[in-house]
């Protein structure tokens, strides 16, 4: 765990410099980035530097450190350096090692994952129309991000309703024999049976790709005309069909529209830093449409008060934009640290010029500025939330006497009679839920047992914890283990942590109480201890919400798990046997119990199926 090393009363930091100036001995003059590593082997702080042994020998001046810098350096135990080719190559390594680590006293985006977009396969004969995220790495055009799942999904909706565009995947497509639901509700023209040419469905497409685009207003004037076409030759059905995809695409219009002048592609950031905690309230801006906005909470840890506003803002640019495409004007309240180097890499990382601007005057500071105020609100909510969290932290530490808990995992395992078994746990701090510290774990049996039972709750339990602790450095450990069992439960996780030598590290156990209720909670620790709580007690009620949430979580996880079970055909583990000549053998034989029965003579009239392909698959099924 991150302990800060202190020598009577005083921080050792005359130990850390002294380790900055052994190492400094083999540090070159060139750029890269530098690991700070604490005594359990843990990166509690990774920086870049233009020049390696420059930057490293400026936290060797005592008297120009403050008090996060004399902390961090008070816990040094050696620096490991990584040289690159340049200060950009330097700026991208570290952004990534930030996430892989995840350093104690560096700027962390908890919330760093990349947006949807709208993804249209244009190489297609007939393309879909769906959601994407994550690379664009396939060949076609993509719309986005946008920050809502609602907003994306509304917009996929309406465009499908009004140009009948198909979402299916290739594979159903290219095996439909007749129409499905989609156009039977009229939200697809049914390409896969030939019900509309491919001149007529490709021209939808690009009224589509226009929409997208932000040619909105010539879309709505050409349905316009053919609506008062159709209503001139006395076609009312076909023109009433029109006019209600005239009013679908201006709802969604509506919802989208900014009125930013001749704005089209950009992304507005407001950042506010109170104390400890800080929000970066952020708007996207793509072909003159607001895409949604989103409030980002970068973790700034305990001595947040001494980062400079500028070094979060660089901190934050940095790793967001490391999953999300950046536009070509990135407007901000805060110029951030090193504007003219995050400027180059986002530039080489999009082809294109990208610029970091603040404005001073005019419609652009405006309309930034209208962002202050839902990110102090945010952050106001925010911070009462922390507050309320700290508490509860503070209460359960006092009544259990634990020095200080800053961060609990939840465990809970799920089974159904022992067949697909998982475990799971959740991760509770003073900001709440962490969910991208949420971990599921599939039981492999691994505990070296006479028998390993599937369904036997210690055995579960004793291996998730193994694997989770054991070697683990990627992830920092906990204060306290709050686990769903009983007395037995307990021991047998407080037996594994020793075994492993985590014993630092405080077990409560959460059983069902009489009649298995909530309320009627029984609450262990230690040597068989209780701890008593009234019913109405609100730490009761926080416990409670722990175990809750990492229940949820784990039934969520086993049903999908054993949905997948459900659905799991046998052709897919024989080997040598991929999605065409799966494809072709169920449209053959029906089902995989058709192919089951069929001979290897049978086998071979399959396309694609010669005779050892036909051997292989006829021994999978009848054993031999």
């Amino acid at each position: 765990m991150n302990k800060i090393t202190k020598v009577g009363n005083h921080l050792n930091l005359e130990h850390g410099i002294k380790v900055i100036l052994l190492e400094l001995k083999n540090i070159p003059k060139k750029p890269g980035i530098y690991k700070m590593i604490n005594s359990s082997d843990e990166p509690i702080y990774i920086g870049k530097a233009k020049n390696l042994y420059k930057r490293v020998l400026s936290y060797t001046k005592a008297n120009k450190l403050n008090r996060r810098l004399i902390t961090m350096i008070s816990n040094i135990q050696k620096i490991e350096i990584n040289i690159t080719n340049s200060e950009v190559e330097a700026l991208l390594l570290e952004s990534n090692l930030i996430k892989k680590f995840e350093p104690k006293f560096n700027v962390l985006l908890k919330d760093d994952k990349s947006f949807s977009s709208i993804y249209i396969s244009t190489n297609d004969d007939f393309p879909k129309m769906i959601t994407h995220r994550g690379m664009k790495n396939k060949k076609g055009k993509y719309f986005g991000p946008f920050t809502s799942k609602g907003s994306i999904n509304k917009t996929i909706e309406t465009l499908q309703k009004v140009f009948l565009i198909r979402n299916c995947s290739d594979n159903i497509f290219n095996t439909r024999s007749r129409p499905c639901l989609q156009y039977q509700i009229k939200r697809c023209s049914a390409p896969c049976v030939n019900y509309i040419s491919k001149v007529e469905y490709l021209e939808g497409i690009q009224n589509v790709i226009n929409f997208l685009s932000g040619k909105s207003q010539n879309i709505k004037k050409i349905l316009s005309d053919k609506m008062y076409e159709k209503s001139e030759n006395q076609n009312y059905e076909e023109a009433a069909i029109l006019r209600n995809q005239i009013y679908a695409i201006s709802n969604v219009i509506t919802s989208q529209n900014i009125n930013y002048q001749n704005l089209k592609n950009l992304d507005l950031i407001y950042m506010i830093k109170k104390q400890n905690h800080c929000v970066v309230q952020m708007s996207i801006i793509r072909n003159g449409s607001n895409y949604g906005s989103i409030s980002h909470f970068p973790k700034i840890t305990d001595y947040g008060d001494y980062l400079k506003e500028n070094e979060i803002m660089s901190a934050f640019l940095n790793q967001y934009y490391k999953n999300n495409d950046a536009p070509k004007l990135i407007i901000v309240n805060i110029i951030p640290e090193q504007k003219s180097l995050l400027e180059e890499l986002f530039s080489k990382q999009q082809k294109n010029l990208v610029k970091i601007y603040k404005p001073l005057k005019g419609f652009k500071l405006k309309i930034l500025n209208d962002l202050e105020k839902t990110a102090l609100q945010n952050l106001n909510k925010k911070l009462f939330q922390s507050t309320s969290n700290k508490k509860n932290l503070f209460n359960l530490s006092k009544l259990l006497n634990i020095n200080e808990i800053k961060k609990i995992e939840t465990y809970d395992n799920s089974h159904n009679q022992g067949t697909n078994a998982i475990g799971a746990f959740i991760t509770f701090t003073e900001n709440g839920f962490e969910k991208n510290l949420y971990r599921k774990f599939i039981i492999k049996g691994l505990i070296q047992e006479k028998t390993f039972k599937f369904n036997d709750d210690y055995s579960m339990m004793e291996e998730v914890i193994t694997r989770r602790f054991k070697n683990n450095t990627t992830i920092q450990p906990p204060d306290l283990v709050l686990i769903d069992g009983g007395k037995g439960h307990l021991r047998k996780v407080q037996d594994t942590l020793n075994q492993i030598k985590n014993h630092e590290i405080f077990v409560l156990a959460v059983s069902k109480g009489r009649d298995r209720n909530s309320g009627n909670e029984n609450f262990y620790y230690g040597d068989n201890k209780e701890l008593f709580l009234n019913k109405n007690d609100p730490i009761r009620f926080f416990l409670q919400n722990l175990r809750d949430e990492a229940h949820r979580f784990a039934i969520g996880y086993h049903r999908s798990k054993r949905t997948k079970a459900l659905f799991k055909n046998p052709v897919d583990e024989i080997q040598g046997i991929g999605k065409i000549r799966k494809r072709n053998l169920l449209n053959y034989f029906g089902s995989s119990n058709g192919i089951k029965k069929a001979s290897i003579e049978d086998l071979e009239k399959v396309p694609n199926i010669n005779k050892k392909t036909a051997e292989i698959i006829f021994n999978f099924f009848n054993g031999s």
